[in-house]
């Protein structure tokens, strides 16, 4: 985690670096208020949105909106490291 509210009093944003070992994932899950954004930088995995399918790779960039359910999978070889994005940086809290 590079920011959030702990780090910098970071009201809007949860910035961090994800990485996820050959065969790693983020089980399918959602959130209430929260947007999110995966850029991908190294590696390779399965995005699984509302069990849609597609493969990404380094500079995939991707939009997930509140409420819609996702998942990844690190399905290659080497580590699956990103950036994950995430709008409001807490999903209970924050401005309506």
């Amino acid at each position: 985690m590079m920011v959030r509210p702990e780090s910098c009093r970071s009201t809007l944003l949860d910035y961090r670096i994800s990485l996820y070992q050959p065969g790693g994932f983020v089980k399918p899950h959602r959130h209430k208020r929260q947007e999110q954004i995966y850029h991908i930088l190294e590696g390779e995995g399965l995005l699984d949105i509302e069990g849609r399918q597609q493969v990404v790779g380094p500079e995939s960039v991707v939009f997930i909106p509140p409420g819609v359910e996702h998942a990844i999978y690190n399905t290659g070889l080497v580590d699956l490291r990103f950036i994950v994005v995430t709008a409001l940086p807490d999903d209970e809290e924050g401005p309506s």
